[in-house]
């Protein structure tokens, strides 16, 4: 830390010296016009201790400088990648080398105006003859040997694991095509974007403990979004037949490998669509996204090969049997106490037949669905806003896609009876008011809307940040978000 203490001190001394003698050390502009994967890619062919009169003028971060005397060598990192810059004497003006050696530093933001060339040891580099200080780094970078190793730190400074690590910037850049290749794909399928309200009176669309606010001006409580799905819904009576929205959602849980209290999701409503029609919805989406991000269907996730263009299809009942070898198609509670208890789940809380079924599956099937698996047909005590089976209305129009044990989205035929939905809500409101703080409310606006009709519809939610996890081979759900949350370092 007293070392630190002296590079900050010694760089602070440098910004007084430069104003002193009126250089600005954080420029207003620079007329950047090459990039460095560029230049690499266009002179790749040239022989190793060629010179060319080829300019090129650049800007980035300093990462590395080696004083050799007579020659410096520093490596320049800009968001395509690194160059060698070279200051040289005789061949840099002795102006410019001066005040590269008495007031550039690694981690500096600097303009380099140059010709290229190649090293005898076959490095490209830029021969610097105008350097321009844009922006004096007070702070150090990390060591160079060492960086950030600390996972949390690295979370928590971003900008510093960015700046070490040109592998994390990649994963982000993979985001972005993931989300673009999504959003490409449901335009061509002729859906509309549109954007709902992140702050709401009523929360609701899921079971999820909201964050809460109060907005001063109607001095009211309101809540953030833990779904975007009931303002879809409303559209849907307003007309509009295929829509998405991007949904940066807030949910007041707890925060592990794949759950951060801000997520990603994205979420379509389809009119006179089922669950059925969105299972190949579904399956057609992942491998349309893969092929467009990763030139292909096949990836691998932590060891494991998996192809998004081959997906199995079982019944929540038939998963159970195939996985943990029991029939759990039974009608009475009793039964279905006894068949849970004997391999060993934990049915404590659940209240019906369906809720035990759902608790099997949870507990003994989810962590075997590790290649692509849809699970349709879940419990309709567990899948409180989607329509019943009209064969079976234990069960309900209902499916959720699985990839390495994960729930990746939810969907189903949407309810769109309005005494059921408001029968169903007040049911949830009475749990509630016992405790249960996950349960969903009564919105009474949305059931009005309903009561002026919703055409058939069957929405799905993807999980954004799942996937992406699954095509950068991520661990943590910490990995592909730029700013997940952190716990303070101290109280301060």
């Amino acid at each position: 830390m007293a070392r630190q203490d002296e590079i900050i001190k010694e760089r602070e001394k440098k910004l007084n010296d430069l104003r002193k003698q009126k250089v600005n050390p954080y420029a207003h502009r620079f007329d950047k016009k090459d990039f460095c994967d560029v230049l690499q890619k266009k002179h790749v062919k040239l022989k190793k201790g060629s010179e060319t009169k080829t300019k090129a003028v650049v800007a980035g971060r300093i990462m590395i400088v080696r004083d050799m005397g007579k020659i410096i060598f520093a490596t320049l990192q800009d968001t395509s990648g690194k160059i060698q810059i070279v200051i040289q004497d005789k061949k840099t003006p002795s102006k410019e080398a001066e005040f590269f050696k008495k007031f550039i530093d690694a981690g500096d933001i600097v303009g380099i105006n140059g010709t290229i060339f190649r090293t005898k040891r076959g490095e490209l580099s830029i021969l610097a003859k105008k350097i321009t200080l844009l922006t004096k780094s007070i702070k150090p970078l990390p060591e160079k040997w060492h960086g950030l190793q600390d996972k949390e730190e690295r979370y928590r400074k971003r900008y510093l694991d960015l700046i070490m690590d040109p592998k994390v910037k990649e994963n982000f850049i993979i985001r972005s095509k993931i989300i673009r290749a999504m959003r490409e794909f449901l335009i061509e399928k002729g859906f509309i974007e549109v954007e709902t309200p992140i702050l709401q009176s009523i929360y609701g669309g899921t079971n999820a403990r909201p964050f809460e606010s109060k907005l001063n001006a109607l001095d009211m409580k309101i809540y953030m979004r833990i779904s975007n799905e009931l303002y879809l819904k409303r559209l849907l009576v307003g007309g509009y037949e295929k829509i998405f929205e991007f949904s940066q959602d807030f949910r007041n849980e707890g925060i592990d490998k794949l759950h951060n209290p801000e997520f990603l999701q994205m979420e379509t409503m389809w009119t006179y669509a089922n669950y059925k029609d969105n299972i190949e919805f579904c399956k057609e989406m992942f491998k349309y996204i893969a092929k467009k991000v990763l030139g292909t269907t096949k990836l691998e996730y932590q060891g494991k090969k998996i192809d998004l263009a081959k997906w199995q299809e079982l019944t929540m009942l038939q998963a159970i049997k195939k996985y943990a070898k029991v029939n759990m198609n039974v009608k009475k509670i009793e039964e279905a106490k006894k068949i849970a208890r004997k391999i060993g789940v934990d049915i404590i809380g659940c209240e019906g037949v369906g809720e035990i079924i759902n608790r099997v599956f949870e507990e003994k099937v989810e962590s075997h669905l590790v290649q692509p698996t849809i699970i349709y047909d879940y419990p309709k005590e567990v899948s409180g806003l989607a329509k019943a089976k009209s064969e079976d209305e234990r069960f309900a129009e209902r499916f959720e896609p699985f990839i390495f044990g994960w729930e990746l989205g939810n969907s189903y035929s949407e309810q769109n009876d309005p005494k059921e939905l408001e029968e169903y809500w007040k049911k949830a409101e009475q749990k509630f008011k016992k405790g249960e703080t996950e349960e969903q409310r009564l919105d009474k606006d949305f059931i009005n809307a309903l009561k002026h009709g919703m055409p058939p519809a069957s929405g799905i939610g993807i999980g954004v940040d799942r996937i992406i996890m699954l095509f950068t081979n991520s661990p943590s759900i910490r990995d592909v978000i730029l700013f997940p949350f952190m716990k303070p370092e101290n109280k301060e």
